[in-house]
């Protein structure tokens, strides 16, 4: 079971006194035929009564104790498996937390989202049957064996012969099925893929009437995990009449010469009902063995797909011995030194050999054209991925070398794709800051150009935001965004396109209520000239490369790019006016 084994260890007591129960339940039903041959031989054909009252309620005594026993174990095997159950998800689910992009790029979102649902049911099936059927079977066909060999050694010949073609039927069941459970998750996988674009896209899938494609797109998905289904499915089919079979014919035979012998008196009676009753158990529990083996074929396919989740390490972590943050002490704020880098599985380089600086409480504002890297310089910051070479800077410290935690605390991202969760407004807000009081997420959203918006709401900040915020506009939800990360009051604002949604009033007064009320060090990446051209530095970013550093004077004058951009945005060199730092 690899890692998914540890989860048990807690548990391994209350999963001894399951199977320890289910073996005492077993060995009552292994007494009860065997008693039964008692009344039958010596109390009934010897009309003795006594005999018949006395084992009779020793019977009952003994089923009554047996179904006791059997309903504590069931309730002990379905509490257990679904603790366990709920510590392998929240396991799964805090070691993914510390995964970086490389990781969940590596395996899919969808991949995930089963492998969290559905593998982690399959395993807890596995170990809730192994509670309740996986000590009691073995007790039943061994002890079954054993008892029958104690009332007819000859007649136990039969098993002899059935034994191996039950062997084979397992066998054979085990290695039909488990390159079958291997595909069918896999296909598990692709279908909640399927899903999950639906269900995100339904807005651009309506827009160019694509329905009839995704209908056959998901049906295909559909009709793979069916098919894979009834390839595990059609294996069982033929498995399971074949032992039903097998124990009619074992019947047959053993009623055959069990009534030879009888006539011959070697039997009695009794002893031929029990011996039936003993056969009856030995083949259900070879029965009970194949399903158990089909269970643990999907079950071992599924505790391969969480174990390879829990195996993967991300290479971006806490340093063992980090170093604090000084952002009092330091004269720049950021600094990269040479950073290349080049996303996992793409063969061109995102950054090469960038190197820029911006001093503590200024602002540097990043601007050029689509593809030119300016959103890989933030993923590095925040460490989303590390630089194939070079270093950054934050205070003077090397990224690598400080917390995680400590590195995100001081930097306050407002990303490029807007994300907001279903709840308030206010509950939204505070991801920036949990502690954040009314106040405070007032003063951001006042900052934000969202505070006279919100405050017409009839139930303002507590308003209800649905699933995606889709009660909100792109520009709305662009502005709560931009609160959020205000809020968080980090010695460093990173603002990746985030005023793109806005008309050109609301961007000017935004960035002249940054200007005005905030002191920390602001990062602005945009692709509108008036939004960066009075930033104390301008990085001009193009193909990974850097092409352009200075200030707007500067830049009109050595960067040709830049002065591209310049004239098909304001024309005639005429810059709008009014525009400020930020």
């Amino acid at each position: 079971m690899g890692r998914v084994g540890k989860y048990i260890k807690p548990y391994f007591v209350g999963i001894v006194i399951a199977a320890s129960m289910k073996v005492l339940g077993s060995l009552v039903d292994l007494a009860l035929p065997y008693i039964t041959s008692i009344i039958i031989d010596d109390g009934v054909a010897n009309g003795n009564l006594d005999i018949v009252v006395k084992y009779g309620l020793l019977m009952l005594a003994i089923s009554v104790c047996g179904a006791l026993v059997t309903l504590r174990a069931h309730r002990n095997a379905v509490r257990i498996s679904q603790d366990f159950a709920k510590d392998v998800r929240n396991g799964m689910f805090e070691h993914i937390q510390t995964f970086s992009m490389k990781e969940l790029e590596g395996i899919s979102t969808s991949s995930l989202i089963t492998r969290i649902t559905n593998d982690v049911q399959q395993v807890q099936q596995l170990l809730m049957m192994t509670m309740r059927m996986f000590m009691r079977t073995p007790v039943l066909a061994i002890g079954g064996s054993v008892m029958a060999f104690v009332l007819d050694p000859k007649l136990s010949m039969i098993l002899l012969v059935l034994l191996p073609f039950l062997y084979f039927v397992m066998q054979f069941t085990l290695k039909k099925t488990k390159p079958i459970y291997k595909r069918l998750q896999l296909n598990l996988d692709r279908l909640t893929t399927v899903v999950r674009e639906n269900l995100t896209g339904v807005k651009v899938i309506k827009a160019f009437g694509r329905q009839e494609y995704e209908k056959e797109r998901f049906f295909q998905r559909s009709q793979d995990v069916k098919d894979a289904e009834l390839g595990a499915g059609m294996v069982l089919a033929v498995v399971n009449p074949l032992i039903t079979l097998l124990m009619n014919l074992a019947v047959i035979a053993v009623v055959w010469f069990g009534g030879l012998r009888v006539n011959v008196g070697g039997m009695q009676t009794g002893q031929i009902l029990a011996y039936l009753n003993y056969l009856t158990m030995i083949l259900n529990s070879f029965t009970n063995i194949s399903k158990i083996f089909s269970m643990c074929t999907r079950a071992s396919a599924s505790g391969a797909r969480i174990n390879q989740v829990f195996d993967t390490v991300s290479d971006i972590r806490t340093p063992d011995s980090a170093v604090p943050i000084s952002m009092d002490k330091a004269e720049q704020a950021i600094c990269f030194e040479n950073v290349s880098f080049t996303y996992p599985g793409d063969t061109h380089p995102s950054l090469e050999d960038v190197s820029f600086h911006i001093e503590k409480g200024r602002t540097l504002a990043i601007i050029g054209p689509t593809g030119g890297g300016k959103s890989t310089l933030i993923n590095l910051l925040i460490r989303f991925y590390d630089p194939d070479k070079g270093k950054i800077e934050v205070a003077g410290q090397d990224i690598r070398r400080v917390s995680l935690e400590e590195l995100r605390t001081k930097i306050s991202v407002v990303l490029q794709k807007t994300m907001l969760f279903s709840g308030t407004i206010s509950e939204n807000i505070r991801w920036g800051r949990a502690d954040a009081s009314i106040e405070e997420i007032q003063a951001a959203c006042d900052v934000a150009q969202m505070d006279d918006y919100i405050s017409q709401l009839p139930q303002g900040y507590e308003t209800q935001l649905s699933q995606g915020a889709v009660n909100l506009s792109g520009g709305q939800k662009q502005r709560i965004s931009i609160a959020r990360g205000v809020v968080k009051q980090g010695d460093i604002l990173v603002m990746d396109d985030s005023s793109s949604a806005l008309d050109f009033t609301t961007d000017l007064k935004l960035r002249q209520a940054v200007k005005a009320k905030l002191s920390c060090t602001l990062v602005i990446i945009a692709q509108r000239i008036s939004t960066v051209m009075n930033a104390d530095r301008i990085l001009v970013m193009d193909k990974g490369k850097v092409v352009g550093f200075g200030n707007h004077s500067q830049l009109l004058e050595s960067c040709p790019i830049y002065q591209e951009i310049y004239d098909s945005q304001m024309g005639s060199g005429k810059a709008e006016g009014g525009a400020v730092n930020g």
